[in-house]
């Protein structure tokens, strides 16, 4: 064969190299991995064909060199759109070389857990319940009950009931727990995780008794508490002869201190509250803490908050075996309560 002259040599060579440099591979073909759907936004197309040749795609033209980078805002044509699609997280540097990636996928931020509808949730909730799931007349799923020392009893027992009804709920919701007691104990209760030392039970309430400024004749009710075992070591928040306050089952001690009872602050009757309580087991002095509508209505933090003599430092070492809510007073003071969007946390809930 005769050989070629050397300018028809030239040429073919020239051809060539153009040729190559068309291809999708040699200039990092954004395409394929631009397609990487993002969690939050739309999927990423990355160019129909983003080929890197002549439309600069990570060829000599592209911005990011011989690479080809897609860097945030991916320019190197049609393709690297992640920025824009990785709603709620940040876009990738996504290489526009041969692998093609166009960013790593946005997470779109830490999903927010609802729990219950009746306010944020802070992190380390343990479990908290809006009764939505639940069915009127029944008593609530994954609680136990506590009826007249009776566990796991008859739901309703005579006058006595702890079930999930519609007749008062918070915030519009469809169903709340509803307690009815003639003064005798009407709790349910839940097990807490081993090793718990410190939580915050948040619960809205309706009462039709006012809590604080009670007779001169009141002992003491209990609302809300935790215990170690489930019946009769319990540590209970409720009214204290006739006050906001607290006592503690296992010796009858009772806080706040004599010269407070029967006096103020008040929680109203017929109204609905956020009420919470700290348990905290990990403090120096363990520490008792209730708000009513974010405002503080009775502490424990010292020795001389009680009434009988002070407790010692370590006076909830044990009682975090369950959480208890309900109604029980030893003044046979009988009552409906109401509660809904209970929350107990590792860490406070708030009322928003």
């Amino acid at each position: 064969m005769r050989a070629l002259p050397p300018l028809a040599r030239i040429s073919l060579v020239t051809l060539f190299a153009a040729a190559c440099a068309s291809s999708p591979g040699s200039g990092g073909s954004g395409g394929s991995g631009g397609s990487s759907s993002s969690t939050g936004g739309t999927t990423s197309t990355g160019g129909s064909t983003a080929t890197g040749g002549v439309t600069g795609t990570g060829g000599t033209t592209s911005t990011g060199g011989v690479t080809g980078t897609g860097g945030t805002t991916a320019t190197g044509g049609v393709i690297g759109t992640g920025g824009t699609t990785a709603a709620g997280g940040t876009a990738g540097t996504g290489t526009g070389g041969a692998a093609g990636h166009g960013g790593q996928t946005g997470t779109g931020g830490t999903t927010a857990t609802g729990g219950a509808g009746g306010g944020s949730v802070a992190a380390g909730v343990i479990f908290s319940d809006d009764f939505e799931a639940d069915t009127a007349g029944k008593q609530p799923t994954g609680w136990d009950n506590l009826i007249n020392y009776n566990r796991n009893a008859s739901n309703p027992m005579g006058n006595l009931s702890a079930l999930a009804d519609s007749t008062q709920t918070h915030n519009g919701s469809k169903l709340a727990l509803h307690i009815k007691s003639d003064g005798t104990m009407a709790f349910l209760e839940r097990a807490l995780p081993s090793g718990t030392k410190h939580i915050f039970v948040r619960a809205y309430v309706y009462s039709m008794q006012q809590l604080g400024m009670g007779p001169q004749s009141d002992n003491h009710e209990s609302l809300i508490g935790i215990t170690a075992d489930p019946t009769h070591t319990q540590l209970r928040f409720g009214q204290m002869k006739g006050a906001v306050g607290t006592s503690l089952a296992s010796d009858d001690n009772l806080s706040p201190p004599m010269a407070k009872w029967n006096g103020p602050p008040i929680i109203s009757a017929q109204t609905w509250h956020c009420i919470e309580v700290e348990f905290d087991g990990t403090a120096t002095y363990n520490t008792l803490n209730a708000w009513s509508d974010s405002t503080l209505v009775h502490s424990i933090t010292q020795g001389s908050d009680w009434d009988h003599g002070a407790e010692p430092a370590n006076w909830m070492s044990g009682l975090f075996a369950y959480v208890q809510i309900g109604w029980e007073s030893f003044s046979s003071l009988g009552n409906d309560v109401w509660m809904d969007d209970v929350v107990v946390a590792t860490s406070r809930v708030g009322c928003n």
